[in-house]
């Protein structure tokens, strides 16, 4: 198996997203990005069935930015595989959980002002306040 590279969102020559740019996509904090195809093309897809355009709040994170803002230890963001979804306008929470679930991401959570989806392991949980 290849091992998974990062590089810089400005570094990339084939991209294949239709909704979203790399730099929507890459690491707030440091502009690295992991391209996984089946979690982009699930993304792309949520994106077509939702009918919004959005950007996400947090996709993928370096190590060093996950830790410097107390993301978890085994976050799927670092994995280039999980996606925080804003709550706005006509994307309600509902919306979002049916969505996400139709397009096959298998992660659901729900946090006060967006939903969280990943394609890890099938779990949902409850994290609003």
């Amino acid at each position: 198996m290849d091992e998974i590279k990062e590089i810089h969102y400005t570094d990339i020559e084939d991209w294949k997203c239709v909704f979203f740019t790399p730099k929507e996509i890459a690491c707030k904090g440091t502009g690295k990005i992991i391209i996984n195809d089946d979690a982009l093309d699930k993304l792309d897809k949520f994106r077509q069935w939702i009918g919004v355009p959005f950007s996400p709040n947090s996709a993928y994170r370096s190590e060093e930015h996950n830790k410097a803002i107390g993301g978890s230890k085994n976050s799927y963001h670092k994995k280039g595989v999980a996606f925080d979804i804003p709550i706005k306008g006509s994307m309600t929470r509902d919306k979002i959980h049916q969505c996400a679930e139709i397009v096959g991401f298998t992660g659901i959570g729900d946090y006060n002002t967006f939903v969280h989806i990943d394609t890890g392991r099938e779990r949902s949980w409850d994290k609003r306040t």
